[in-house]
This record gives C-alpha cells, structure tokens and sequence, in this order.
C-alpha cells in the first residue's frame, strides 16, 4: 500500500511573501473589445505602465496579459485584478494606476517581515 502525502495545513503555510504578481488582465472579448475599445484600453495600460513602472514589469512582480473573454460583458473593456479577483467595466487609466501601485504596495508590504526574519538566520 502506498503511503499518502496529507496536504499541509492551511495554518502552516507561510502567507508573508506574495508569490504571485500584480496582474491586470484586459478582456479583448468581441464586447469589450467593440468599437476597439479593449485594444484601445490595452495599448494605453501598456504604455502607461511602462513609463510608471518599468522595475516592477521587467521583475515579474506586475505583468499585463490579455483575455478572451472574462464573461463580465457590460459592452465595455473589462479589466480583472490578480490575485485580488477583482473585475472593473470600463476602469479609467489613473484607477488602473492607482490599483497597481496600492497593490505594489501591498506586496512589499507582506514580503517585509519575511525579510527581516531572512536576515535574523544569517
């Protein structure tokens, strides 16, 4: 008989680092992306993000992605916020902004105490 591997408890999973990037993923969808809106959106996002957070883009820690469809149809672009899971119809670029950077900021945040406990085992 095989041995099983139990899963790990929740309890004992270390949650002080976020392993997972700031995503925003834009839905270029045929409905968000009617008229061009989404792409429209998309291409702003992009170019506005690599002038505000190039560090960030280039380390992995935020990432922009496309999706098909996200199934929120409103008739204008949706954006969906990862990890969070949020979704936002027809956000603004300066919200979008304001979401990456609070979200950034979350991220160091919890990555903080984990690295101070890093340095205390050296």
């Amino acid at each position: 008989m095989k041995s099983r591997r139990s899963a790990p408890d929740i309890r004992s999973i270390d949650r002080s680092v976020n392993r997972f990037p700031f995503r925003l993923l834009v839905c270029v969808g045929p409905r968000c992306d009617a008229a061009g809106k989404g792409r429209a959106l998309l291409e702003a996002v992009e170019e506005s993000f690599a002038k505000n957070f190039p560090e960030e883009l280039a380390s992995g820690r935020l990432a922009i992605a496309t999706r098909d469809c996200h199934r929120l149809c409103t008739r204008d672009p949706v954006v969906r916020i990862e990890p969070s899971g949020d979704a936002f119809s027809n956000p603004t670029l300066d919200d979008l902004l304001r979401l990456a950077q609070e979200g950034l900021a979350e991220q160091e945040e919890a990555a903080a105490p984990a690295l101070s406990r890093n340095e205390n085992l050296r």
